[in-house]
């Protein structure tokens, strides 16, 4: 009796525990699966479901779907968290929200506080709380949809505006436990780009990677430090290209490509 449903659930989530117990909330919300009274049993129409869940195709189309039904601030509050990383500190996200106004040019201040909202994000399920001041993401999936509720056209721009105000905002020990998101931030959309600051980030980036041996994000790092710096950097800025350069010959070496590492070491 079940086998039909049971097969819908499948395809949409591949049998992953997490996305199969999210598509099923989902169906009993729609009105697509509900107990009859009177019957006492479950009911649903499989027919129904194919056609209302057609465009679910994967869990975080599904996901997305969810969040969208959640208020405007609610959504707005999820795009921020989602640019944070896989986990991030409760003060991270309150100076973010705290500049909503800077982020989102449209958007009147946020009414709602930070924890309010973060506990409703809990009560969706799509946070958790492993430590008293830490929010982490439940599933990696979770979190791309967040980010999917960005505008395309904007999500680059976007990322950009919340690595500048953790740049700006945060306190030197915050900032060095996250450098690697706040990098990752203001590198999006960089294209011809020329800042100092930036690229300074970009080498404390790329040192943090290279002391801890992950040589693919520091050659990243390095070269877009490299890229930020001013066209007569050997003569304005002779230190800090030098530590760029050597650093990321020195992560190319690593990995192994040396007609890298001969670029950087002319």
């Amino acid at each position: 009796q079940t086998e039909g449903l049971a097969s819908i659930c499948f395809r949409r989530t591949m049998g992953n525990p997490f996305f199969l117990l999210e598509f099923v909330k989902l169906l009993e919300e729609e009105g697509l699966l509900y107990f009859h009274l009177g019957l006492l049993q479950w009911k649903w129409d499989e027919v129904e479901i194919e056609t209302r869940t057609a465009s679910t195709e994967n869990v975080v189309d599904l996901l997305q779907h969810k969040m969208e039904k959640l208020s405007k601030e609610a959504q707005e509050f999820l795009q921020c968290a989602a640019c944070l990383g896989a986990s991030f500190e409760i003060e991270t996200i309150e100076i973010v929200w705290q500049h909503q106004q800077v982020i989102y040019v449209d958007s009147s201040a946020a009414e709602t506080g930070t924890e309010e909202l973060l506990a409703t994000i809990v009560e969706q399920n799509y946070l958790e709380k492993p430590e008293k001041s830490k929010y982490r993401w439940v599933h990696d999936n979770v979190q791309q949809a967040a980010s999917f509720l960005i505008e395309e056209e904007s999500h680059a721009s976007f990322r950009r505006s919340i690595g500048k105000v953790l740049h700006r905002e945060l306190s030197k020990n915050k900032l060095d436990a996250c450098l690697f998101e706040v990098a990752k931030l203001l590198n999006a959309d960089i294209t011809g780009v020329t800042n100092v600051e930036y690229a300074k980030i970009n080498l404390m980036a790329a040192e943090k990677a290279r002391d801890i041996s992950v040589f693919d994000k520091c050659s990243n790092y390095a070269s877009k430090g490299i890229s930020m710096l001013p066209s007569d950097k050997w003569d304005s800025h002779p230190e800090m290209a030098v530590k760029l350069y050597s650093l990321a010959a020195e992560a190319e070496r690593f990995l192994g490509r040396h007609s890298q590492m001969d670029i950087y070491c002319r």
